[in-house]
């Protein structure tokens, strides 16, 4: 019977140890789970790159409006429905005359959820809200990799109507991933 017993006892250990199992507490237990849940959990969508598709003057249908102390002109808009106008970096801009770029993210996995800055230099403009006087102004948006977006400035106000040039970047993790040039002349 002991030698049953010895038998049956070396058995157990064996499959024990075969199957790899642990005898542990129930924390032991519960964070070993966790390490395993955070294993099998998707990695996060990465910005690798991007592509312009088309740049030019737009017009859109603005969907909402926001102040913005990073704004120049104290104002972010969420847009719709752009429509390329006129291809050109050479700009004679008049309130509500819009500037920009149609791009896509690349990234892994092919589609996923991402943030991208989208950084303005302008000539100097005084923000409504703030009172100091900006040559860059920066937003960042909630975009979908591998999805066609734009990126664009509006000249929403008269104080904001300023000629000049305008670089507008794509940027992600502080690296500049796109930029267009526009030479910007108000009409009288």
């Amino acid at each position: 019977m002991k030698r049953t017993l010895s038998l049956a006892l070396a058995a157990l250990i064996t499959l024990v140890a075969v199957a790899g199992l642990t005898l542990a507490d129930p924390a032991q237990a519960a964070k070993a789970k966790q390490a395993g849940a955070k294993k099998s959990e998707p990695a996060p969508a990465r910005i690798t790159g991007a592509k312009v598709l088309e740049f030019g003057v737009y017009t859109s249908t603005v969907t909402s409006r926001e102040k913005s102390a990073t704004v120049a002109d104290g104002i972010k808009d969420r847009a719709r429905d752009f429509k390329l106008v006129r291809k050109s970096t050479l700009v004679d801009a008049r309130l509500g005359t819009s500037i920009g770029m149609q791009y896509v993210l690349l990234g892994t996995p092919k589609v996923g959820n991402v943030s991208i800055e989208v950084a303005v230099s302008h000539p100097a403009m005084v923000n409504p809200e703030t009172r100091q006087s900006m040559t860059h102004s920066s937003a960042i948006f909630e975009r979908v990799l591998g999805q066609p977006e734009h990126a664009v400035w509006s000249f929403d106000t008269p104080e904001g109507l300023v000629p000049g040039e305008y670089v507008i970047e794509l940027v992600s993790e502080g690296k500049v991933l796109a930029q267009k040039t526009f030479r910007v002349k108000v009409r009288k």
